[in-house]
């Protein structure tokens, strides 16, 4: 593996009719290098994964949103015969490619991270799931995300987001192992003539981070106030992600896993309990008193 990647052909892997699905390439790339004993694809698509890994007898698992696995709310390691060596991501990139409810089935799904209204919401669910990811690796292990730029569509004429950027500041720095380009080909775009100072977007980005032994909630905010700011940067990412490992809990448990991770968020408000449960009630599901589940 190298710090750029260039694959003209997608392999006999998955269905190349599966828009926005990545090379088997880029797969065999990764396992071959890090020689992965599980290998784990949380947006397994068309199949590409399985099939890389079914030729390499790799262990594998593929999870998806059209399969009833939502990543935004499900917690991956549950689903899990143990923790990933590589846990892979390729989700859609905010509503370039809309998935639910025209790539697959007939309504638009609520997880689906192309039916987001604004690049906040795509980042802030993408900040999720990463983390999500993150839970499911072992220590020592790998997890990485494929990501791409946009420019127009909802953004507005002529205006460009780098969602690796994005992603690299909300994710802990010391952990970040490797930014890899991987060059696009065959694109619906390639045959476009294009004038003036546009400048087309012909790559990707393959992020990689080495899981260290600290688990999310012993990472030290007091030591990586960088970190402090992006894993806890609303009281609603805070709680989504504690809510997502703990499935169900009371209040009391609730209100101790917050003030690990979002001590920032706890010293700068007195009434942080009374937000906790705003936050709650507003996005979560009550099944007792003072009991509360992940939200549905």
């Amino acid at each position: 593996m190298t710090s750029i990647m260039s694959f003209p052909e997608r392999g006999n892997y998955g269905n190349n009719k599966w828009r926005g699905n990545t090379s088997g390439f880029v797969i065999k790339e990764i396992i071959e290098h890090f020689k992965p004993k599980l290998f784990v694809d949380v947006c397994e698509g068309s199949g590409t994964s399985r099939d890389v890994c079914k030729e390499l007898k790799i262990d594998y698992v593929g999870l998806d949103l059209y399969k009833g696995q939502d990543f935004t709310k499900d917690y991956i390691l549950k689903q899990l015969p143990r923790q990933a060596d590589v846990c892979f991501s390729h989700f859609p990139y905010h509503d370039m490619i809309k998935y639910s409810g025209e790539v697959y089935g007939d309504i638009p799904l609520n997880g689906d991270t192309s039916r987001c209204d604004t690049p906040e919401e795509f980042i802030a669910k993408s900040q999720v799931a990463l983390m999500n990811q993150r839970e499911a690796t072992k220590s020592g292990g790998i997890y990485a995300t494929l990501i791409g730029d946009q420019r127009g569509g909802s953004l507005g004429k002529g205006n460009f987001r780098s969602y690796q950027s994005d992603f690299i500041q909300m994710m802990p720095k010391e952990e970040l192992l490797s930014v890899t380009i991987k060059l696009q080909h065959n694109c619906l775009s390639d045959n476009r003539q294009y004038f003036g100072s546009f400048i087309p977007i012909m790559h990707e980005y393959l992020l990689l981070w080495k899981k260290s032994e600290k688990s999310i909630f012993a990472i030290s905010f007091d030591i990586a106030k960088d970190i402090q700011k992006q894993v806890a940067t609303t009281w609603r990412n805070a709680i989504r992600i504690i809510m997502m490992k703990l499935g169900k809990a009371p209040l009391d448990v609730i209100y101790q896993e917050v003030e690990k991770v979002a001590s920032n968020l706890v010293a700068n408000n007195p009434n942080w309990k009374a937000k906790i449960r705003q936050q709650l009630q507003k996005h979560h599901t009550n099944v007792g008193r003072g009991v509360w589940a992940v939200a549905a």
